[in-house]
């Protein structure tokens, strides 16, 4: 589906209006879908509900025009000039009659908005911004991906398709282009069409303001309680990590760089351990192991949620290789493109990236370095600098928590409240080792069935049956909760989770089998994952805010501080005391953390210097 303007219109003078006409055409490709069945979803909700037309008629003002006595909710949009300074931007608003205006400029100016400010994709407009002597205040911004993403419009895969050729008139996630079109029925100019014609540019940056102040107009009563206490503050907690960064011990790092080098020539594979077809066709051809995680084009999954569980001595050294050829790849070469000239690298942390809602990283990308971290320690490329201490804060046990504070088993909640180990637990239950019941209760967690339980334990598909029924006995809360969560999938094809915010889950949309058991598997898993990312955010937010605590990075259930060697040890007890207060219980389960402190990351997560 598209949107043909009738016209363009360009930029007047004060007192006349610009008119936005469009219609809508439907001219939707069935074979997009084809190649992603997951897409019917958006494809079926913008086919089923079309966006009532929203007037984004608009007005120019001058400077001088700009509202003093009283400060109405403005939205603001920059554009980059070819010096890498702020060029031209614009604000819109409504004035007192209600008429929607716009106000151009072009330039820094010495400008203070004490109000409300709406920026789409505020990170960016607000680094801009910070170059000039244009003033906003990040507690008034309101930020229209993050609403968007809060309300759980777009598809599953957020990424902003406003990028692609076709200027996100296709479908997309979380683009201005795609979300005025869907939402406001507005035809946006897009970067393709103004790249060779300077003489657009205001209208291109008009058109965005109005569209982001359009989209805050009509969300803004509609937003959920979680959206206030979680996602639009924590705006200001990423940026203020990325601006903080990480140090990198560059003598270590080259140190290390060899070392990777010299431990990938010993390999002698018989396949490419970096070739997902080559790896399909021997854990799916060779091994006979039934698919049962999919990557988003329904291929089996290869990565290493799925060859971890498999026994296999071929599969051992490709996750080997693979470690090492991705700590070279993703560690060296990309921290030594990112640091700045003090050594730092200033990672960006993505609120709007996951459909679980929890926060990913880039350029580079912190949390894909590796847990179980012996082989090669990469954490000890993080260092803190003369005269500080790296402070790690990990929540204990977060995945299994969050489990049992939805599922109210009993006997999980028992086994945290003693601070027992989840997977002992479940060996002590079954009586299997450490090892199995750790296998185990990673794939039930993930939703796997029987035959993938014969695989991982190396039993036949009747005992796998017998063993989750089992498992499922000692374990009737898991059950309940499974049972719950597929039938209302079934029915709704949605999810929420603890704190209110809802997913639709794309899979369920597809007639075909094997995608709808992927869509079970993930919704059943879901709300665990996104309870995880709630309470850690509700952390970070806390400790931001209330005690500006100098978090520099976020990775999964960790967080890492930089502070003063002399403070290190008290700063240390006091997150052990304080944190798990934040968010305190959830269905008699509690959220209690462990505490480290070392010269670097890798230090301050030995046993010898956890804090007791």
């Amino acid at each position: 589906m598209s949107i043909i303007p009738n016209f363009r219109p360009m930029l007047k003078e004060r007192d006349e209006i610009v008119p936005i006409k469009c219609k809508l055409i439907a001219q939707y490709h069935p074979a997009a879908a084809l190649h992603n069945p997951r897409l019917w979803a958006t494809l079926l909700e913008d086919w089923e509900h079309l966006p009532e037309h929203v007037s984004a008629d608009f007005q120019v003002l001058k400077e001088k025009d700009l509202p003093t006595s009283t400060t109405p909710p403005m939205s603001l949009d920059t554009e980059t000039d070819q010096a890498g300074s702020v060029g031209t931007w614009s604000v819109a608003f409504r004035n007192e009659s209600g008429t929607l205006c716009v106000v151009p400029f072009n330039g820094d100016r010495h400008l203070t908005f004490p109000g409300t400010i709406v920026m789409h994709n505020a990170k960016y407009d607000l680094r801009e911004l910070r170059k000039t002597h244009i003033k906003v205040s990040p507690n008034m911004v309101h930020d229209t991906m993050i609403m968007a993403y809060s309300l759980g419009l777009g598809k599953q895969g957020v990424k902003d398709s406003s990028k692609n050729d076709d200027g996100g008139k296709m479908t997309g996630g979380l683009g201005l282009k795609y979300l005025a079109r869907r939402q406001l029925g507005m035809t946006m100019l897009t970067y393709n069409d103004v790249k060779d014609c300077p003489e657009l540019i205001p209208e291109y940056n008009a058109r965005d303001s109005v569209a982001t102040y359009l989209l805050f107009e009509k969300w803004i009563d509609q937003m959920p309680e979680f959206y206030y206490r979680i996602d639009r503050p924590l705006l200001d907690v990423c940026m203020s990590m990325e601006d903080r960064g990480m140090l990198i011990d560059v003598d270590y790092l080259t140190e290390f760089a060899g070392e990777l080098d010299k431990r990938l020539k010993e390999f002698d594979l018989p396949l490419n351990p970096n070739a997902p077809q080559q790896v399909q066709s021997y854990v799916y051809g060779a091994l006979g192991v039934e698919p049962w995680k999919f990557t988003d084009s329904g291929a089996p999954s290869v990565d290493d949620d799925v060859l971890e569980v498999l026994h296999d001595p071929l599969i051992d050294k490709i996750l080997e290789y693979k470690a090492i050829f991705k700590e070279k790849g993703t560690y060296v070469d990309n921290y030594v493109r990112a640091m700045d000239e003090e050594h730092r690298i200033h990672p960006e942390f993505k609120q709007t990236s996951t459909s679980t809602a929890r926060l990913s990283c880039a350029r580079p990308n912190l949390q894909n370095v590796f847990k179980r971290d012996d082989r090669v320690r990469v954490r000890q490329l993080f260092i803190a600098p003369e005269g500080q201490s790296i402070v790690r804060m990990d929540y204990n046990q977060l995945d299994y928590r969050a489990l049992a504070a939805l599922t109210k088993d009993d006997v999980l909640i028992q086994a945290l409240a003693a601070n027992k180990k989840i997977h002992q637990v479940t060996a002590d239950e079954l009586g299997i080792s450490y090892d199995d019941a750790k296998t185990t209760n990673f794939a039930l967690l993930f939703g796997a069935e029987a035959w993938t339980i014969s695989q991982s334990l190396h039993i036949t598909i009747e005992q796998a049956k017998d063993f989750m029924k089992h498992y499922f006995e000692r374990f009737p809360g898991i059950k309940r909760f499974r049972d719950m969560m597929t039938a209302q999938l079934k029915e709704t094809k949605r999810v929420v989770g603890y704190y209110g915010r809802e997913r639709r889950i794309d899979a369920m949309f597809v007639e075909n089998w094997r995608v709808q058991q992927e869509g079970l598997k993930e919704g059943v898993n879901w709300p665990v994952q996104n309870l995880e990312a709630e309470v850690v955010k509700l952390g970070m937010n806390d400790l931001h805010y209330r005690h500006a605590a100098p978090m520099v990075c976020q990775i999964h259930d960790e967080l890492l501080f930089e502070v003063p060697t002399t403070q290190a040890q008290e700063f240390g007890h006091w997150l052990l005391e304080y944190v798990p207060t934040i968010v305190g219980e959830i269905n008699g389960v509690s959220f209690p953390v462990e505490v480290g402190i070392g010269k670097n990351w890798y230090e301050a997560m030995q046993k010898e210097n956890a804090i007791k």
